[in-house]
């Protein structure tokens, strides 16, 4: 095979669509790096449990010194506001990791079928020329039989030699595309991972109103969003929490001695209650009423948007199911029937190699454009499975 002639001396090894996406989720650097975020979120709500620390005062001069602990008591359950407020964002964490994962997924879903697209045009390619090939051979033979000119023997050799340019180019194209492939598994490009798939298992139905209610269902960013509103709540009690007085307790001794005097000792204890005048100031209140007004909206805005992108995924996915079927249904089969007709006409002198090279090119342009119109389709399943928040993919 040509293709073993021109490769390098990398590892090959067969990935199946279901091995790379579980490669895609256990070793991607991008989503190990936004798991740490959910370990931040997490260890933020052991951080707001922490009680305030008390405080050791001491004081001493010549002849006598002084010994206090202060507490600052909080009231109106600050902490407990803190905690909340931390859960809630660590949950809402949690879903954009969920999110990012399914984001991701349709991305690599995506470099998949562009690595088994670049595969079969270079499948296609290399049959383009090895059937061009055989054609020059041939001839040349008639060439020196006399049976056609020079110029047609050149020029048919002439584009068996483009022909061989193009699988070059292709065959960069289609290492540049499992180069990717491997970027996505947090692999190197030492080994090269062949996919394996096959177009037909890709037949879906749908209805519109069904993948709406299931938008709506399972979109993991609409329920971020109303986590969001949850949030904006607990930060707007967090407010109403800390606008409520701490108590300062405190507790002191104290050991004087002057000369020949026996020392005094006393104790003392006191409460300090701040004077919070600030409170008179609601701005605080309204911001935090304003981000929940805002958060509500949002949620509001989000659920019209995945409404619309589940509609313009699915009229997508329409069309590109009906112009597959454009293909299946005769244009595959006419174009390599016009192309061997167009062969035993020229082998039988009927024609010339010009008309050759026009029906080889014609088929070629409608393999690629199937191959591109089938990948476009699985693209638009991915993208509609994705607007709606389900996955049922196996390739």
């Amino acid at each position: 095979m040509l293709r073993s002639e021109n490769s390098e001396n990398n590892t090959q090894h067969t990935l199946s669509f279901s091995e790379f996406l579980n490669q895609v989720g256990k070793n991607n650097l991008g989503y190990l790096a936004e798991k740490y975020n959910v370990n931040i979120a997490e260890a933020e709500i052991i951080a707001q449990k922490v009680l305030p620390d008390p405080d050791l005062d001491f004081e001493a001069a010549n002849d006598a010194f002084k010994l206090g602990v202060s507490y600052n008591w909080e009231l109106g359950n600050k902490r407990g506001a803190r905690v909340r407020l931390a859960k809630s964002q660590a949950e809402l964490e949690k879903l954009a990791l969920e999110y990012y994962y399914q984001e991701l997924r349709a991305e690599a879903a995506n470099l998949f079928l562009d690595a088994i697209q670049q595969k079969e045009l270079l499948s296609v390619k290399e049959s383009s020329y090895e059937y061009m090939l055989q054609l020059s051979r041939s001839d040349s033979i008639r060439f020196r039989l006399g049976e056609i000119t020079e110029v047609d023997a050149r020029q048919s050799k002439l584009e068996a030699t483009t022909l061989l340019n193009d699988v070059f180019e292709q065959e960069a194209v289609y290492k540049s595309a499992l180069a990717s492939l491997n970027q996505f598994m947090g692999k190197t490009s030492d080994t090269f991972n062949i996919p394996l798939a096959k177009w037909d298992t890709l037949n879906r139905e749908y209805n519109l109103p069904d993948l709406a209610s299931q938008g709506i269902t399972n979109r993991i960013d609409l329920f971020a969003a109303h986590k969001n509103v949850e949030v904006s709540i607990n930060q707007q009690k967090l407010v109403k929490a800390e606008r409520k007085m701490d108590l300062g307790l405190s507790v002191n001794y104290e050991r004087d001695w002057h000369g020949f005097l026996p020392p005094s000792r006393s104790y003392t204890a006191g409460v300090s209650i701040p004077l919070k005048f600030s409170n008179l100031n609601k701005g605080a209140i309204k911001v935090a009423q304003y981000g929940i007004e805002q958060s509500k909206t949002q949620q509001k805005t989000l659920e019209l948007q995945v409404q619309t992108e589940i509609s313009q995924a699915f009229f997508y996915f329409e069309a590109a199911k009906k112009k597959v079927k454009q293909y299946q249904t005769g244009l595959l089969e006419e174009s390599r029937k016009i192309l061997d007709g167009m062969v035993y006409k020229y082998k039988r002198g009927e024609t010339n190699i010009m008309e050759v090279l026009i029906a080889q090119r014609t088929y070629n342009e409608v393999q690629e454009q199937y191959l591109e119109t089938i990948k476009g389709y699985a693209s638009s399943l991915v993208n509609l499975q994705k607007a709606c928040g389900i996955w049922d993919i196996e390739l």
